[in-house]
């Protein structure tokens, strides 16, 4: 019985067949398989010519994800300033306010304890406080500032595309969304009078092109400031001397631009509400050979920024 079942097994071509066969060197006549260098050889290099392929593939679905959410925070945010013009008389909100007004010196909490708050501060409705304040203001009459924290713990001011080393995408300061104070908020004070604050929205005649908050940079060689969003051209109508980062002596040391962190592309969100991906170009924005964008060009527009669809004259 066992000579007929051993006989069947010999029928046929069986899967090892073709493949390199060796005896073992100290077990006589057990016969072992495998792959030959060669066959692995070519398995290697196709493995490594699909990771080629795939590599650069997954890497582009993984931005477009980032992407899609980055322009879901932007909305939120824009659907959150919308909410605060409605409930502050039609007024935008400053970019930061750290006095109680311009004739008083006395330092400005807001309601959550935070001290001379950032403009996401102000935009809290439907997506709550950009940082947890919690564990900081243990009692009533607590305060805190940037001395205390400037990572924001909620999400939608935190954009996962922003990558520049050394800083924190949710950096409150040098993070990732920088907003159009220049035209919508300027609460710098000169001479007891904000620059250019309050803004009302009747004052906007293109809430369709015209920049509320985008993907920003901040300042070229130090990569801070990126909550000031700056346009183009300084906004010398609407009281504009300088740029974000004002103690600097010049104009390209000021200048914090928009960030075209998504493949080449800006995510901005609007006054009324809608988002859109834009080049620097788009923008208005003129670069150099390397790609750096030069500030104050006279070819620059700031057409998306000023609220009326013109550039600066």
């Amino acid at each position: 019985m066992r000579v007929q079942q051993h006989s069947r097994l010999k029928v046929g071509f069986t899967p090892l067949e073709g493949r390199a066969k060796r005896r073992h060197p100290h077990k006589s006549g057990l016969l072992l398989t495998g792959f030959t260098l060669v066959e692995l050889l070519v398995v290697i290099s196709i493995l490594a010519l699909l990771m080629g392929i795939l590599m650069p593939v997954l890497s582009r679905v993984r931005e477009a994800g980032y992407s899609m959410r980055c322009m879901s925070n932007l909305r939120g945010i824009a659907l959150a300033g919308q909410i605060y013009t409605h409930e502050n008389d039609g007024k935008f909100p400053p970019f930061r306010m750290s006095t109680r007004s311009a004739t008083d010196p006395t330092v400005f909490v807001n309601k959550y304890g935070r001290e001379k708050p950032r403009w996401p501060w102000f935009l809290d409705y439907g997506i709550g406080p950009v940082i947890n304040p919690a564990p900081y203001v243990k009692n009533p009459g607590d305060t805190f500032g940037d001395s205390d924290t400037l990572i924001m713990t909620n999400d939608f001011f935190m954009c996962t595309s922003f990558d520049h080393p050394g800083f924190d995408k949710r950096d409150i300061r040098n993070g990732s969304y920088g907003y159009n104070y220049q035209y919508l908020g300027n609460s710098r004070v000169k001479n007891g009078r904000y620059k250019n604050f309050p803004v009302n929205q009747v004052r906007i005649q293109r809430p369709t092109e015209t920049v509320i908050v985008a993907d920003s940079r901040g300042i070229k060689d130090e990569r801070i400031h990126g909550y000031t969003l700056d346009p183009p051209k300084l906004a010398r109508s609407a009281g504009a001397e300088f740029f974000a980062r004002y103690t600097k002596p010049t104009y390209q040391e000021q200048h914090s631009p928009a960030d075209a962190r998504h493949s080449g592309k800006v995510n901005v969100a609007f006054v009324d509400g809608h988002t859109e991906k834009k080049s620097l170009r788009e923008l208005g924005y003129v670069q150099d050979a390397d790609g750096w964008v030069i500030a104050d060009h006279p070819e620059g527009s700031n057409r998306l920024f000023s609220g009326t669809g013109c550039d600066e004259r």
